[in-house]
């Protein structure tokens, strides 16, 4: 992985989007190589040729709010090899309006989704291109390097090429981004080689935490550690402290809402109930800012039925809005609908 940032924290970016357009809808009327006319050069309509261009705008549109939400990390593989065609298909019949920059930013998600797909030579290719255009130092280039070098089974070495670089060039005279996307990458890839435990784990994250309080990422880490270990008041600390920094993320509003009744169902009558009654509000917050928002409306409704028969209209609605999710949502949601349906 690329990162340990939470896929629930990317879903909170992007899922508005993605259920709303399916992810590769443009691509069957965008044909990209297979497009005789265009790629043959022959005369097209004024029509034709603002309808393909307005095709390209929302292709590389989509495609980049892919790569700037990180969504393609929890796509599964199926998906990946439709995103693959579609960024070789939409770079190969060429968009005069793609930037430099946003060239870059394409080629760096191509190498991630090659690095999922176990296409390691075909990542290297990719990587080999970027390195001879933007050179080695950037900190992308770096995590790209560790990310081989993990992929072909070093991960000794990729632990000693990061550790070097903190402790010799980045630790007094770097910025604040390569910093951190270095140390949370050398955490990462620590933690899935099994060099560290949990509490190892959080000793490095509190360091970091200390040096750049304002790292998302990094609270919302520290919770699902916390969480997996059953320390739930320390969990919903994290995730308050990530909704300082992003007061709109939905997604951190139901985990905080879990958070909260599994620390209510440990807990005695009294602090039960107000820790239940915190857990719905933050259920009912995050389908406010998300109206099919589906584990939302299961908390709400989870959490409706344990306080009892006072929050009767919230049960009959929460089962409402699953009813929709379930005929209007994509696909994995519905099918997670109808389950939840089915067992309330």
């Amino acid at each position: 992985m690329l990162i340990f940032v939470s896929r629930d924290v990317l879903i909170a970016l992007v899922d508005k989007f993605i259920e709303e357009v399916s992810i590769f809808d443009y691509l069957s009327n965008y044909r990209g190589v297979n497009d005789i006319d265009e790629c043959a050069g022959n005369t097209t309509s004024r029509a034709e040729d603002k309808s393909k261009t307005m095709m390209k705008d929302l292709v590389r549109e989509k495609l980049l709010t892919i790569m700037n939400t990180k969504a393609y990390t929890r796509f599964n593989p199926e998906q990946l090899l439709k995103l693959e065609n579609e960024v070789k298909l939409y770079m190969k019949c060429g968009d005069s309006a793609l930037t430099e920059g946003n060239y870059f930013f394409l080629m760096e998600m191509l190498f991630y989704v090659l690095v999922y797909l176990n296409q390691d030579v075909d990542a290297q290719v990719i990587y080999n291109t970027l390195r001879d255009r933007l050179g080695e130092s950037s900190y992308k280039m770096v995590i790209m390097k560790a990310t081989l070098l993990q992929i072909n089974g070093d991960d000794k070495g990729a632990i000693e090429y990061l550790e070097k670089l903190l402790k010799d060039d980045l630790e007094y005279e770097t910025d604040f981004v390569t910093y951190v996307s270095i140390a949370k990458k050398l955490i990462a890839i620590k933690t899935n080689a099994k060099d560290l435990n949990q509490e190892a784990v959080l000793q490095e994250l509190v360091k970091l935490m200390d040096k750049f309080p304002l790292d998302a990422e990094l609270w919302w880490y520290a919770n699902e550690i916390y969480f997996e270990m059953g320390q739930f008041e320390r969990a919903r600390y994290c995730l308050e402290q990530v909704l300082c920094i992003t007061p709109f993320n939905y997604v951190c509003f139901g985990k905080l809402s879990e958070t909260l009744y599994y620390e209510a169902l440990r807990n005695k009558k009294q602090a039960k109930s107000e820790l239940l009654d915190k857990a719905l509000k933050n259920a009912l917050r995050s389908v406010e800012l998300s109206e099919l928002y589906l584990k939302g409306w299961a908390l709400v409704n989870v959490i409706s039925r344990e306080i009892g028969e006072s929050k009767n209209k919230l049960i009959k609605l929460s089962e409402s809005k699953l009813k929709e999710i379930s005929t209007k949502s994509n696909s994995k949601d519905k099918i997670t609908a109808e389950l939840i349906l089915n067992k309330v």
